[in-house]
């Protein structure tokens, strides 16, 4: 696969195959880490893992190794602060019939099953949109492909001010999660023209769907089962941990988003002037601009480390007080959470706990445990305090012309309307309902 990118001018993420420690340390040392390890033939991204320094590059490297061990492990240069974008497609005989780009709000390092997955992106450009599509056109007709097609790309801004980097990290020659999404989104049954392709049958004449304008934004998000997996990290990486995923409309990023939230199972909106448990990592931009929006809120700010508690309050027109936090007694950190009333928790960390007494573990567990809702990436914690900061004035979200405290889309195809403020939208008639709901 590589070479075929090679061949056609595809660009990619620098990799090696490794067998020893040795050769993985080398590798990493060349290109500077952080380092993705990859074992072979696995699902869902089972054992990968993030290297970010020497120290831990040989228990997960023998983590890796230890699922597949009879072949190699790939070691790749690991990108950060990188958007990733999703592209699906169906070709015929190497032909690009139609393609949907979707942008991920999570940096690269989520899985894409895991993702923030907003479409039409909000914000890539023309430039970016038709190289993307260039790229896709050339790697379905170097695949020669007939059906459908999934691609995962990293664009990566240029510091010299010219165009960014596109990257491919993966393709597969199948139908994806995103299928049924892209298909309501933007009008056009992707599984029908696939079919057409994979049959030779009544094949559908080209036609490039993103230059279509639309007057709507849709989210899909994902949904976890943290509270059925006991102890559990609720932390997102490469390797996949959704079990499911809604999908909402709004007139734009924010109200898709936040109609997303809310049709997840258990999302509790926290009161106005209530407490938020905010920690991880300090050096991650976004910690600076959620704690001001947060303060200008008038939500209290609370944290666990002193760390973050010197970082914030250095921060003009920001406080922060740091709490007792008991790690082992689930009793008394409920006891400490209703002493300062705290109902959302925000953790950047950076990796995933070491062990069952890690501060950043400890509170992602307990904010599952407790019912709480969790912001676990810096990206979708900005987007979520964002979309706060528009919801607190507005009392409701507003969608077309009736005010309705939740649009979600979920499988059952059919539409149930309330008189609670829930519009509930299925998925096998979504596009139409919804067309149907913003001219009335």
């Amino acid at each position: 696969f590589s070479a075929i990118l090679d061949s056609v001018g595809v660009d990619q993420p620098e990799w090696a195959e490794v067998a020893t420690v040795d050769e993985a340390k080398a590798f990493a040392n060349r290109v500077s880490y952080p380092v993705l390890l990859r074992p072979s033939y696995v699902l869902s991204g089972a054992a990968m893992n993030v290297v970010w320094e020497e120290s831990d590059l040989e228990y997960k490297l023998s983590a890796a190794a230890s699922v597949s061990p009879k072949h190699p492990v790939v070691i790749t240069k690991f990108i950060d602060n990188a958007q990733e974008i999703d592209v699906d497609g169906v070709a015929y005989k190497g032909e690009l019939l139609v393609h949907a780009v979707s942008e991920h709000v999570e940096n690269a390092g989520v899985h894409s099953g895991d993702a923030t997955l907003v479409l039409p992106p909000f914000s890539l450009d023309t430039s970016d949109m038709a190289r993307l599509k260039e790229v896709a056109k050339k790697v379905a007709k170097a695949l020669e492909i007939s059906g459908p097609f999934n691609m995962q790309i990293i664009k990566k801004p240029a510091e010299d001010g010219s165009d960014a980097e596109l990257k491919v990290i993966e393709c597969n020659l199948r139908a994806s999660r995103s299928f049924p999404f892209v298909s309501k989104v933007l009008g056009h049954n992707f599984i029908d023209t696939a079919t057409a392709a994979i049959t030779g049958v009544n094949v559908p004449e080209p036609i490039d769907l993103m230059e279509r304008q639309h007057d709507y934004t849709s989210i899909k998000v994902a949904q976890f089962s943290w509270t059925r997996l006991g102890g559990a990290d609720p932390y997102l990486g490469v390797e996949m941990a959704s079990t499911g995923e809604v999908a909402s409309f709004g007139r734009d990023v924010h109200e898709a988003y936040w109609a997303s939230l809310q049709s997840t199972t258990g999302f509790k909106l926290p009161a106005k002037g209530s407490g938020v448990l905010i920690g991880g990592d300090i050096t991650k931009p976004e910690m600076k601009t959620i704690a001001k929006s947060l303060i200008d809120m008038s939500f209290k700010l609370y944290c666990s480390s002193s760390e973050v508690e010197d970082f914030l309050n250095a921060l003009p027109y920001v406080g922060v007080k740091k709490i007792f936090f008991p790690l082992r007694d689930k009793r008394k950190l409920r006891e400490v959470f209703d002493e300062y009333d705290i109902q959302t928790v925000i953790n950047l960390a950076k990796s995933r706990g070491k062990d069952a007494s890690d501060e950043d573990y400890v509170a992602r567990r307990n904010a599952v445990d407790f019912g709480l809702p969790l912001l676990n990436n810096p990206r979708t914690a900005q987007l979520f305090v964002e979309s706060l900061e528009r919801k607190i004035p507005q009392g409701t979200l507003c969608v077309g012309t009736l005010c309705v405290g939740t649009l979600s889309v979920g499988f059952g195809g059919t539409l149930e309307v309330g008189f609670g403020g829930t519009l509930n939208v299925g998925i096998a008639t979504v596009v139409a309902r919804f067309s149907i709901y913003r001219k009335s």
